[in-house]
């Protein structure tokens, strides 16, 4: 029953992530001169909500380490703020979201990154001869 329990829920984040990406596309199509502004925003707002909303529900049905979650569901929340940020009206609130959106992307970067290098050092280890 749990199988097919997480089958479902896989189904749903694939469905969703398909869809995104689907959005994305008419996103890209939406730049013909004919597409108000306004409309544009909406496009660009729905792929972005819709990848970090299934981001964060594959996270929370995957179960990964505490640390490994909240730096992942950050990830998908900024994809969510991100959204949320297309919609706003330009002025103050939308550069300071904009802002915390970049801040949070590079963070997220920046702990990639940690990660790979302590990888690559932890390969190039010499490994203790058998005993």
């Amino acid at each position: 029953m749990k199988a097919l329990a997480r089958a479902a829920s896989t189904a749903g984040v694939r469905g969703l992530m398909t869809i995104a990406v689907v959005f994305a596309g008419v996103l890209l199509l939406s730049n013909v001169r004919v597409v108000s502004g306004r409309l544009h925003a909406g496009l660009s707002s729905i792929p972005l909500a819709m990848a970090g909303i299934g981001y964060a529900i594959l996270q929370w049905r995957s179960r990964p380490p505490r640390e490994t979650l909240l730096k992942r569901l950050l990830l998908a929340a900024t994809f969510v703020i991100w959204a949320v940020d297309q919609l706003l009206p330009p002025g103050w609130l939308a550069t300071f979201i904009g802002d915390v959106v970049v801040a949070a992307y590079v963070l997220d970067l920046f702990w990639l990154s940690q990660e790979r290098v302590a990888t690559l050092a932890s390969a190039r280890l010499p490994k203790p001869p058998p005993a």
